[in-house]
């Protein structure tokens, strides 16, 4: 399967394997002239293998998210002139992996790529390099090209972990220290770093948090649920016990709108929960609870999974992993009854109250309105993001501000201002400024809906005559937030929209993100149309009022062109010729607005709305999730 001359007949090979248990066998058939010593991630402490001065490294990973495991023991693999990266499953929307090499790592160190499938959904890329260097570079490469974002960096405290087992609590992240050795010059290799409940942490500046492994947890070692002593403890134990879901690999990307599929159980299964449908395992969770994409992917044609939390798992902490893995993911997950003892502790009352209280999932649009809820609590209570800030916090660490966001509001209709600010004004969690372009407006014309609003606002003027996309770059030239987001004066959006652009953009690494026009209003006959659009997906476009940019990649850009109309879309070509990315999140906190009493941007006669609905509704029927429209 290995192209031919990249692992020759009897090169001394060292093997790292994360996630797949039958790893002996699958290396002796990828490299069956090679000498191999392989270990698992979780055992690299002082190179475990028995061949010394290796000619090779073969990473072997069941999924992407298995991968991302191995990137925080980069430090830890030898440095070579070959190394060759294994994935046995991607999901379905998983491209073709490249090495996306950091650009102050020299010139043509790379002399070889071979990139092959690997089996039905795996992937495997062997490479030759000029020079020997650290096996951990070419694997970070390796998983960076995945994912979708331009840094493999995280806006958290520098992070350490105790011991490679470990490498759960800070995934994907290059910059972590194993072992907490301080650095030669004399600075601490991290700000904060997660050991073992017993261990010490060799440097006593670095605030270091006990954390038990998932071993540690076991049934087999705790014997019941009150045997695990930080349980036994409940008021000392928090969500941020539990190992966090790497939202960068297990995120809502690839739900499925109308699944094919009726819902199926989550329940124990040899010691480890799994997925069964009409008596056939559709998934086979790790017993560690660690939850990966490829897994998520296989799950997505189903309606739902029933939770049996009878204790047919490995323990609390692993089983805990699983739910907060799905969840975080947006698999629709119904409670089959009351959750036990050590779960609310783990998860948090807000998760369990939404697993209780599913609604009617046999509705579509139900279904993905309890999707969404469950993804936004999940992201953010149990996140890597969210982790560390939380450890941060309870060490006394800073906590990286979240970014401010600047909503530009350009109107040619005074009488729609106090409409659309108080819309902004309602959104929850996140740091909002407005500029308020006013497009042949005086303005005096809008002092009354101005003067009652709460946030900093910033007004800018232009004369009618000026074309819409001057306009907006003079209001963007205004704005002082790290975000830009642009705003409609007579659309509906729900209070989570911008929080939930965030999250998108936090999970997705786009460099765009919005959402789709998927619900019209009709004002004219008093009708709701829901469009058929996917979300959850990379796109060629979003609705032009829903869309979330970072200001860096607006001004790379040129901001938006000074032309009339069309403004959007042309931003969105700009992007993708340039080689960015944008991410359609799901479009259920926004509704847009249709009446032929009103100039709109977009203009198509009611026929043309009528003709392309998926559903209707008399009267005005927005997603709950629209709360106070």
């Amino acid at each position: 399967m290995i192209p031919g001359g990249i692992v020759g007949a009897g090169t001394k090979v060292v093997a790292v394997v994360s996630g797949v248990h039958d790893a002996g066998d699958v290396l002796a058939e990828l490299l069956p002239k090679a000498a191999i010593s392989w270990a698992d991630a979780d055992d690299l402490a002082d190179s475990p293998w028995t061949i010394r001065a290796p000619e090779a490294v073969i990473v072997l990973a069941r999924t992407p998210t298995d991968l991302r495991r191995i990137v925080s023991l980069r430090d830890l693999l030898p440095a070579v002139k070959r190394v060759v990266v294994a994935i046995t499953a991607t999901p379905s929307w998983y491209d073709a992996p490249h090495v996306a090499l950091a650009r102050g790592v020299g010139q043509r160190l790379v002399r070889e790529v071979h990139i092959t499938r690997y089996g039905t959904s795996g992937w495997l890329v062997a490479t030759r390099l000029g020079k020997e260097t650290p096996a951990g570079d070419i694997v970070t490469a390796v998983a960076a090209g995945g994912t979708g974002f331009h840094l493999a960096a995280y806006p958290l405290p520098a992070a350490g972990l105790g011991e490679p087992g470990l490498a759960d609590w800070r995934p994907g992240d290059p910059d972590v220290a194993v072992g907490g050795r301080p650095e030669p010059s004399g600075i601490p290799s991290s700000d904060l770093a997660v050991r073992a409940p017993e261990a010490a942490w060799p440097d006593d500046r670095v605030p270091a948090a006990g954390r038990a492994s998932w071993r540690d947890t076991a049934w087999t070692k705790a014997g019941a649920p009150d045997g695990y002593p930080v349980l036994r403890a409940a008021s000392a134990v928090t969500p941020d016990h539990l190992p966090p879901v790497d939202e960068r690999s297990v995120n809502p990307r690839g739900f499925l709108r109308e699944p094919p599929q009726d819902i199926a159980d989550l329940t124990g299964h040899a010691g480890v929960w799994g997925v069964t449908s009409e008596g056939r395992e559709l998934v086979r969770f790790h017993e560690s609870g660690l939850v990966a994409d490829a897994d998520v992917d296989r799950l997505r044609p189903l309606r739902g999974l029933r939770l049996n939390w009878r204790p047919a798992h490995t323990g609390p902490v692993a089983a805990a992993r699983v739910v907060a893995g799905l969840a975080a993911a947006g698999v629709p997950l119904v409670s089959t009854g009351p959750a036990p003892i050590w779960a609310e502790p783990l998860l948090g009352g807000e998760l369990l109250s939404h697993l209780a209280t599913p609604g009617d999932i046999a509705d579509d649009l139900r279904r993905e309105e309890h999707s969404v809820r469950l993804r936004r609590h999940a992201l953010r209570a149990h996140g890597t993001t969210a982790r560390w800030h939380a450890l941060a916090a309870a060490a006394g660490k800073p906590i990286p501000p979240d970014p401010p966001i600047s909503v530009v509001l350009c109107t040619r209709r005074p009488d729609f201002v106090g409409f659309a600010l108080g819309q902004i004004a309602a959104q929850r969690g996140v740091d909002v400024e407005v500029v308020l372009g006013l497009h042949g407006v005086p303005e005096e014309a809008v002092a009354g809906a101005v003067a009652d609003f709460p946030l900093p606002l910033t007004i800018v003027t232009a004369d009618a005559a000026k074309p819409f996309g001057e306009i907006l770059n003079r209001a963007v030239d205004r704005t002082s937030g790290a975000y830009l987001t642009k705003w409609d004066d007579d659309d509906w959006y729900g209070p989570d929209h911008l929080a939930d652009l965030v999250l998108a953009r936090r999970y997705s690494g786009a460099d765009l993100v919005g959402v789709a026009s998927e619900f019209f209003y009709l004002e004219q006959i008093d009708v709701t149309i829901r469009r058929r659009w996917s979300s959850e997906v990379m796109a060629d476009h979003v609705a032009g009022g829903t869309f979330l940019i970072s200001r860096e990649t607006l001004r790379a850009l040129g901001g938006f062109r000074p032309v009339p109309r069309s403004v959007d879309i042309e931003l969105f070509s700009a992007l993708l010729r340039a080689g960015g990315c944008i991410y359609r999140t799901h479009g259920l906190g926004f509704m847009a607005r249709r009446s032929a009493r009103r100039r709109h941007t977009w203009q198509e006669p009611i026929g043309y709305f009528l003709h392309r609905a998926k559903e209707q509704w008399r009267g005005f029927r927005p997603s709950e999730l629209m709360e106070q429209a």
